[in-house]
């Protein structure tokens, strides 16, 4: 039986998707004008890619975007938490525990906690490209401008990545942006109960402990929750996306059917169909793709093919 799964697991894992094309570890071109012709084709596809990279975040420093959603956490215990809504600048719109964990940062004068805080997005950005190798250079370009924004969608991509195996990370998302924290659905499917339970424990005991000192914050919390959940019909963000509404359901569906089958990339793509505003930036989130399609290690594969 062992030397079955076993065999299952090498065959598994030869046909598992990988970024081989994209890292930059391309075969030895050969002395043809094929050869040739490929290396020019691959050569000038770097070329375009930085440009385009480029462009675009040059395209999106006009826009002012130093700072555009990292101020409203910078800002949070300055003022009312709860007063804005979900498309208003400086609205803070995650949970009193997202704000309390950052609180000994924002005690730092706005120049600094902005820096501190888009050198830390950017290095994470940095840490799930690495894979692609040369690729990760104009991919972490076009990423800056969600860097220096300062939102969540770059963090949110580690919990993709780490949340299959650390299962609480999973909190993260459902402190900040709840219908991102597909991670129960994924562990629920699987009937991976002790999975399910740790992903789901975490979360409450994190509430629990950040209500008994802020209870009136997280009722403010509730109720902003209650009153913007009106917003699910509407389009926010890029105005051709479908409203949540139609979105969310996509996104279950996909990671049920990822768990089912064991694509962890679905867990990603998942968290971008199910963002209430969707729009470029969201998109950051796929860069938690390179490191799930890498190979898994041939001791995981095994592991899991004596589970089935």
């Amino acid at each position: 039986m062992l030397h079955s799964c076993s065999a299952a697991a090498v065959s598994n894992l030869e046909g598992t998707t990988t970024l081989a094309d994209l890292r930059g570890a391309e075969p030895a071109v050969e002395a043809t004008p094929r050869g040739l012709f490929r290396r020019v084709a691959v050569d000038t596809a770097k070329i375009i890619g930085i440009i385009v990279a480029l462009e675009y975040s040059a395209a999106s420093w006009h826009e002012n975007i130093l700072g555009t959603d990292s101020h409203a956490y910078w800002l949070a215990w300055r003022g009312t938490m709860y007063t804005g809504n979900v498309m208003s600048r400086d609205a803070y719109l995650y949970s009193p525990a997202f704000a309390q964990v950052i609180r000994p940062l924002t005690l730092l004068p706005w120049p600094v906690f902005v820096v501190v805080w888009s050198v830390f997005v950017g290095l994470v950005l940095a840490w799930l490209l690495a894979p692609l190798r040369w690729w990760a250079v104009p991919l972490w370009v076009v990423g800056l401008p969600e860097v220096v924004s300062g939102n969540v969608f770059i963090l949110l991509a580690v919990v993709a990545v780490l949340g299959l195996r650390h299962r609480w990370v999973w909190a993260f998302a459902a402190l900040t942006k709840i219908t991102l924290c597909l991670g129960p659905v994924w562990f629920a499917v699987r009937r991976e109960w002790r999975e399910l339970g740790i992903s789901l424990g975490v979360v409450g005991g994190l509430a629990l402990l950040s209500w008994m000192f802020v209870p009136h914050l997280w009722i403010q919390w509730i109720q902003f929750l209650v009153v913007q959940r009106g917003h699910s019909g509407q389009k926010l963000g890029a105005s051709f996306w479908p409203a949540l509404i139609y979105r969310l359901p996509v996104a279950v569906l996909l990671v049920m059917w990822g768990a089912h089958y064991d694509r962890r990339w679905v867990l990603p793509v998942g968290m971008v169909l199910a963002s209430p505003v969707l729009w470029m930036g969201t998109f950051t989130m796929l860069a938690a793709l390179p490191r799930l399609l890498r190979r898994r290690p041939a001791h995981e594969t095994v592991n899991m093919g004596l589970l089935k």
